[in-house]
């Protein structure tokens, strides 16, 4: 006896987005492995033959799901405001530690948004070339609008003169550590604490901030005068 699939009518990316949400659901209950393709069909309402229309096999529906997480991180990029100084602008600590904790808050942000989703669709892929292919994607572009951010400040007259693509590949490296961290172990992230800390590293270093005195005597000629 067949089983009749009453199909509700969608657009086309609508009806792909359905498939996608239905299959996220199956992994999540059973797992990427245990799951079918039958089971996927089941929870959509659709026949084997419509979810073909779309993806070639499962591998291809993981896919689909990594690029869902990877176009919400690039469209966010895509879309932040460039750097504006104009030459003579006075430029603060402060305004350059805001402005780098707005950006490194926006990405985490989009990212943890769904953390869990995230996490889920990251440990299934892990290993495959979908993930290696995906995370490329995200790096060009997360690196090609921080060195954008550098080469701007530098012609400003704000940012030292330095390397922007070796100086954007090593923000980005750093950003990815942190988030992929926190979503293998499962562990809760503070995104604004941690935006803030990244943005004072690379704003300020390492190096503690004298005391004011220090600072008047090294500006005097680094001479004290000493009672006797």
């Amino acid at each position: 006896m067949s089983v009749l699939v009453r199909r509700s009518y969608l657009r086309a990316a609508d009806r792909r987005d359905h498939i996608l949400d239905c299959a996220l659901e199956a992994f999540a209950k059973t797992g990427f492995h245990d799951t079918s393709i039958a089971d996927i069909c089941t929870r959509a309402r659709i026949g084997r033959g419509t979810l073909y229309e779309y993806f070639d096999d499962k591998s291809d529906v993981l896919s689909a799901l990594m690029d869902r997480i990877a176009s919400r991180v690039i469209a966010a990029v895509s879309q932040w405001q460039p750097l504006e100084a104009p030459p003579g602008t006075t430029w603060t600590a402060e305004d350059n530690v805001a402005f780098i904790e707005a950006r490194c808050h926006l990405i985490m942000q989009v990212v943890f948004a769904d953390a869990d989703t995230a996490s889920l669709i990251l440990r299934m892929a892990r290993g495959s070339g979908s993930t290696r292919a995906t995370l490329m994607r995200i790096d060009e572009v997360m690196v090609g609008a921080i060195a954008a951010d550098i080469r701007m400040g530098i012609a400003a007259g704000i940012i030292r003169r330095l390397d922007p693509d070796l100086c954007s590949q090593f923000i980005v490296g750093g950003i990815e550590k942190i988030v992929f961290g926190a979503l293998d172990t499962g562990r809760p992230i503070d995104v604004a604490r941690a935006a803030r800390e990244i943005a004072v590293l690379l704003s300020s270093g390492f190096v503690a901030p004298r005391p004011a005195a220090e600072k008047s005597s090294r500006q005097q000629g680094g001479k004290t005068k000493t009672r006797r």
